[in-house]
């Protein structure tokens, strides 16, 4: 009687102590769960002050941010359409890296399994004093790591090659539906895209690293679970491994709820990262500006920099006490205590047996025992896994956001068929009655002039420029437009070219190859003197001279002689604009330079015609090209694009220049805008 009570005392013990801990355990989720939520109360308002928009957009103005960035059907899809283009098919390179991957996960298995058997043998020999097994066992172990270590290394291998395969795959698809339709110059002028070089450059990293561990850590497991249970079977049977399989997923349900929105919080730094980064970015560009008001501009500047670096810290350091709290426990639940029962699991068959003579050998202990544990590990990384899968959703979303801006941009109606002439081409993009504007069905049609006919321009916010304007511009009557600033003169060359869309009216105009357009401030590429010259000619096809000037030249047939006169025409070019003297600072055309900081603003305008009569386009658009070029330089540049016979369609303010022109567009910048008016460029015209 008395030895049953004992084994009765020792199971209301373990009962009890079985209560407590729970009650212990829900105590500590319900504190963490609350502390975590004041994180996260603190954390959004630092995003919404770092980012002036709501948390859920995720700085995008694109339907799928207006969704909470959570694990979804919204995900799921996401995802796929991603993992669609980083796979396309069965057959390609990126399958068959998934392939390979997925053999040296199963081998991983099998080998683990093999060495767990070796140590439980080389135990049972050790214990039985059988020094002739052991040895054999022994020399097998060692033979077995040898390609444990192979499989193990090809495994973290073939992570870092597969990322770097789907990041190629994706960031090469986006480059090439970046730099198409303009969608660079609407990314950032009209539409609003956060921060795409950090979304194309690094988020795109981000995500294909994710996904790649991904899929280590959730094949892996699950096949160790197959294979280790099934061997485990024998030993404890599969009740037992049942009551493991149960306290996971009540500890998985656990988890959960106490969990902290990673994805939310993976968008949200980014988001403040890429601010923080954009911040920079603008002191780069427009140091010049702040220098010239420094002081106080540069402690402004500062100012504005800690600004974003302390929301950045700040969402960071808050990220990382609910990932500690997190981790903590997860450690605890799945690590340490999960540990303690499949102990109590393995001895729970012995503890209760009837039979006192069942025994279990050396061998059985140590290999169940080390399976158990591998069946632990494996089904804690299962349950863990929603921590990365929460992780990749906020990747996913952000660049699943890019991918949707960058295909409707991209997908612009209005551009120009380049195979046709005289082809209408429909845009849905009309404003409507604005102002009591009846409007013109907007067109964009392909033609041997520039023609605008009813046309009406407004500026992306709305506000109304131009009102049913009608001018054209024909071959060898150039046509100069002036006016007051912020009277719409640059808009209407922007429309011309299709950066911002045509709302009404009919716009005629050349193909490409035909026109050439000039702004402002010029545009230096990376490259030599040559280069910049040519630019934006590739370099393999920077020998083909415009089809105008081929008539003037009979040209040999070896390769060495066109780059021989190619290169004695830009030079002539740099001469007859003035900048000839460049020749002199290095290696001739080869010279490679920091374009941006060794040239002067007029320099770069010279060097910008220079490419204009390169090209020698029929016609020439130039918005200001010469503002920062000397009154008689502007002049002589002027002479030497009529001379060279291309049509001006040309945006400028000294009169001198009117007398290249022969028609003159006035706007007075009128809220009605009807004030607009056409005249011939004499003396007296109204600068």
């Amino acid at each position: 009687m008395a030895s049953m009570s004992k084994p009765e005392s020792s199971r209301r013990r373990a009962g009890v102590l079985l209560l407590a801990g729970s009650a212990i355990v829900l105590m500590g989720g319900k504190l963490l769960s609350m502390k975590m939520k004041a994180l996260q109360n603190e954390q959004e308002d630092l995003y919404n002050r770092g980012v002036m928009m709501p948390r859920q957009k995720i700085s995008s103005s694109s339907a799928a941010a207006k969704s909470k960035v959570a694990v979804n059907a919204q995900f799921a899809k996401q995802l796929s359409e991603i993992l669609h283009m980083c796979v396309p098919n069965v057959w390609s390179k990126e399958a068959f890296l998934i392939l390979v991957q997925t053999c040296f996960l199963y081998s991983r298995t099998l080998l683990t399994e093999r060495i767990a058997s070796l140590e439980g043998k080389s135990a049972q020999a050790i214990i039985s004093k059988n020094w002739p097994s052991f040895f054999k066992y022994l020399t097998a172990f060692a033979l077995t790591t040898l390609p444990a270590a192979v499989v193990n290394s090809g495994l973290k291998a073939m992570r870092t090659i597969i990322s770097l395969s789907f990041q190629k795959v994706l960031t090469e698809h986006l480059h090439q539906a970046y730099l198409t339709n303009h969608v660079y110059y609407m990314a950032s002028n009209l539409r609003g895209l956060s921060n795409p070089d950090q979304r194309i450059t690094e988020d795109v990293a981000k995500f294909c690293s994710s996904i790649s561990e991904l899929y280590s850590y959730t094949f892996k497991p699950v096949l160790d679970v197959i294979l280790f249970s099934r061997s485990l079977a024998k030993t404890i049977g599969y009740k037992g491994q049942c009551v493991l399989y149960g306290y996971f997923l009540l500890s998985s349900i656990f988890l959960r709820a106490i969990s902290p929105p990673l994805a939310l919080l993976t968008a949200e730094e980014a988001a403040l990262s890429g601010n923080f980064r954009n911040a920079h970015q603008r002191i780069v560009a427009h140091a010049e500006e702040i220098a010239f008001n420094d002081p106080p501009g540069g402690v402004t500047e500062c100012r504005i920099l800690n600004d974003h670096l302390h929301r950045l810290i700040r969402h960071s350091q808050l990220s990382t006490v609910q990932r500690f709290l997190q981790q903590v426990a997860d450690g605890y639940a799945v690590k340490y205590l999960a540990s303690i029962i499949g102990l109590c699991v393995f001895a729970a068959p012995f503890y209760f047996v009837k039979e006192p003579d069942s025994k279990l050998s050396a061998e059985e202990y140590v290999r169940s025992i080390r399976l158990l544990m591998n069946t632990s590990n494996a089904i804690g990384q299962l349950v863990l896994i929603y921590k990365r899968v929460t992780t990749l959703a906020g990747f996913t979303s952000r660049v699943s956001e890019l991918l949707e801006s960058v295909k409707m941009l991209s997908a612009k109606d209005g551009k120009v068929n380049a195979n046709t002439t005289s082809t209408p081409i429909a845009n849905d993009t009309l404003l409507g009655d604005s102002n009591g504007i009846q409007p013109h069905p907007p067109l964009m049609v392909l033609d041997e002039i520039i023609k605008f006919d009813n046309v009406t321009v407004f500026a992306p916010d709305g506000t109304l420029l131009v009102r049913e304007l009608s001018f054209e511009v024909l071959p060898g009557n150039s046509v100069i437009i002036m006016g007051p600033n912020g009277s719409g003169k640059s808009s209407l060359l922007r429309v011309l070219a299709e950066l911002w869309p045509l709302q009404s009216g009919t716009i005629s105009k050349p193909p490409v190859g035909k026109i050439f357009y000039l702004s402002q401030r010029p545009y230096v590429v990376r490259g030599t003197l040559r280069d910049q010259v040519r630019y934006p000619d590739l370099l393999q096809d920077s020998l083909k001279l415009p089809t105008r000037m081929q008539s003037n030249f009979n040209f040999p047939s070896t390769l060495s002689e066109q780059c021989f006169l190619d290169d004695n025409r830009v030079m002539e070019i740099l001469e007859a604009t003035e900048i000839g003297y460049l020749l002199d600072r290095g290696d001739g055309l080869n010279q490679v330079q920091n374009w941006e900081e060794t040239l002067s603003g007029g320099e770069r305008q010279r060097l910008a015609i220079s490419r204009l009569l390169y090209h020698c386009p029929k016609f020439a658009v130039l918005d200001e090209c010469t503002s920062a070029v000397s009154m008689d330089g502007e002049e002589k540049l002027y002479k030497r694009i009529h001379d060279s016979g291309i049509t001006m369609l040309s945006i400028a303010h000294r009169p001198a220049v009117k007398r290249f022109h022969s028609v003159g567009l006035y706007l007075d910048g009128s809220q009605q805008g009807f004030g607009w008016r056409i005249e011939k460029p004499n003396p007296d015209f109204d600068s």
